[in-house]
Parts: structure tokens; C-alpha cells; sequence
């Protein structure tokens, strides 16, 4: 499936705007990005200027290059003539839904039948920004994270509508990007924003209680479960230090604080009660087979073990 496009259109130029837009005229694509004013975009043009300037400081892109990602872009106020001809048109304005209806009415108006629409939207759902608009196959979400252009993950959900042609090729799409496109269904959140709000609350409330200060908590979670989270994610976690553990704490935790926030998930209880316990019996979340124990217990010590002399670098860098 061929995924290389000419043209692009980014609508809003803020925080996640300017950043998306900034990585696709990096891959030569010509993208216009579009706000209400021309203040709004030069100051976006500036962001995008110093972005691409630090980069060259960092020795991640060339001099010559920052003209060229530049040339890239047509910074403008003008959304209904932008669209035609772009393939992938991504809304990023405020999180206020009239507005976003506002901007998906003209998109349903005038953008390309083929066009992929998409939202960067972080909690609203993606079939009812999709109410109304023609051609629903084309509507998919794909939500980036700060800052687009370095950050890899990008949550991609179609509309209920959404052909499967156009999600393979968003998915294609971003991963000729660079990025690490990841399906989910359009649920309060999505998956990411869950589970760190779920995060930061608890590490709100710590410091509420006076457990700890907030440098406290940041150095513990940095240096613990955020410093194991860059190579394994939290399912996969649970099935190395073993479901009835995870079942054994949640159960301490819930005994011990106010409120439900630990009581142990149902499908934690059915596999405890099933004996997979993860990867000390090879199966819990996942399935193991006779070589995986010693494998992955490989695996983590070498992918941690990079990350700990990253960290430790990070650290000499620091007291310079």
C-alpha cells in the first residue's frame, strides 16, 4: 500500500498542532496549518523555528534543513480552500466539542471523499465527532502524544464506520512517520490517558496525604516503575511478579485505604482462580512456552540494564 502523500492539512496550531505539523513537513509532505489568526500563526511558526533550530544544536537534523521543513509549510487561516488535494486532515483545535462540530461540518462539506479525517482528540468519542459527516469509512482517530514529534506512540481509533482499507493505511501511514500506531476502541480516555490520569491521581493523593513530597514521588516513580515502563508495559509486568501477587496486594490495598480504587479486577480474580498466575506457570495475560521463563528474565535484565546506564548518563549530564 503506498502511503507517501503530497499534502497534508493540520487544523490548529497549538501545543499537538504545530508539533504534528512540524514532523510531516519534515517528511516533505506540504502541509497547510490552519488558525483563526495570523498572530496565533507566527507565533506557532516561531515554536516550529526553535524546534527545528534545538534539533540542529542536538545534532538530530542538518542547517539546510530547517528551510526545508519550513518550505513545507503554508501557514494559513484560510481551512476550505487548504482542502483539497490533502489525503490526511487532522483537527487538533481546542477540546470543546461545539467548536469541533464546527470544524468536522466543514470538513464533511468540503474535504476530499478519499481523505482521511482525523481527530487529535483525548477523551472525546470518535463516532460522535462522526455524526453527520459524509463518507464516515474515512473517519479514524489518531490521537498523538506531547511532543508529537519525538513522543512515538499514537493511539489510532476508527469510527464504527471506518473501512478497513483506510485503517490499514493510517496505520502504514504513521509508521512510515516514524511513530508506533496502536488500535483501540473510542472509549472515555482511550487507553493511555486512563491509565495515566489513574497514575497521576494516586500520586496526587500521596502528596495530599503527606507521604511524601512531590519531588519525592516524581524521583520514586522515575527511578522505579516509570524507569521498567520504557521496556515493558504494565500487563506484561504483572505476569513476571505473578498474578496472586498482584492479587495478594490489590486485597492489602483495599483493605487498608478508603474508597474501591483496589479492589482487585475481576479478570485478575478469574485467572488467580484459574491457576495462571503469568509467567511462572507460562500462562496468565499471555501465553509462555517451556523456554520463556529464562528468555524473558533475559530480555528485561538487557533492556534494563541499557536503560540504567542511559539513566546514569542522564545523571553526569546533569551535575554539568
Amino acid at each position: 500500500m503506498d502511503v507517501n502523500i503530497n499534502k497534508a492539512v493540520v487544523i490548529g496550531s497549538g501545543l499537538m498542532g504545530h508539533g504534528i505539523c512540524q514532523l510531516l513537513a519534515a517528511h516533505d509532505i506540504k502541509v497547510s496549518l490552519i488558525d483563526m489568526n495570523d498572530q496565533i500563526l507566527e507565533k506557532a511558526k516561531g515554536w516550529i523555528t526553535d524546534n527545528l533550530s534545538y534539533m540542529v544544536q542536538l545534532d538530530l537534523l542538518e542547517e539546510r534543513d530547517v528551510a526545508r521543513v519550513l518550505n513545507n509549510i503554508e501557514f494559513t487561516t484560510e481551512l476550505i480552500g487548504s482542502l483539497e488535494g490533502a489525503k490526511y486532515v487532522l483537527e487538533a483545535v481546542s477540546e470543546n466539542l461545539e467548536i469541533k462540530h464546527k470544524v468536522w461540518k466543514i470538513l464533511s462539506d468540503h474535504a476530499d471523499n478519499d481523505a482521511i479525517l482525523a481527530s487529535n482528540t483525548s477523551s472525546y468519542d470518535i463516532n460522535e465527532l462522526a455524526e453527520g459527516v459524509s463518507n464516515p469509512d474515512r473517519i479514524i482517530g489518531t490521537h498523538w502524544f506531547h511532543p508529537p514529534p519525538i513522543t512515538p506512540c499514537v493511539e489510532v481509533i476508527p469510527c464504527h464506520e471506518a473501512s478497513q482499507k483506510n485503517v490499514q493505511w493510517t496505520m502504514e501511514f504513521l509508521t512510515w512517520l516514524g511513530k508506533t500506531p496502536t488500535l483501540c476502541k473510542s472509549a472515555p480516555g482511550f487507553v493511555a490517558n486512563r491509565i495515566q490520569m489513574a497514575m497521576a491521581k494516586e500520586a496526587i493523593s500521596l502528596v495530599e496525604e503527606g507521604v511524601a513530597t512531590p519531588a519525592e514521588v516524581d524521583r520514586i516513580v522515575k527511578t522505579s516503575i516509570g524507569f521498567r515502563l520504557g521496556a515493558f508495559g504494565p500487563i506484561e509486568v504483572s505476569d513476571m511478579a505473578g498474578i496472586d501477587t498482584y492479587k495478594s496486594i490489590y486485597e492489602y490495598l483495599d483493605d487498608k485505604l478508603l474508597g474501591d480504587r483496589f479492589k482487585p479486577p475481576k479478570i485478575l480474580n478469574d485467572l488467580a482462580e484459574e491457576g495462571r498466575l503469568g509467567l511462572k506457570t507460562l500462562n496468565g495475560f499471555y501465553e509462555y512456552d517451556a523456554d520463556s521463563v529464562d528468555k524473558v528474565r533475559r530480555k528485561r535484565d538487557r533492556m534494563l540494564y541499557r536503560r540504567l546506564e542511559m539513566y546514569r548518563k542522564e545523571l553526569e549530564t546533569e551535575k554539568d
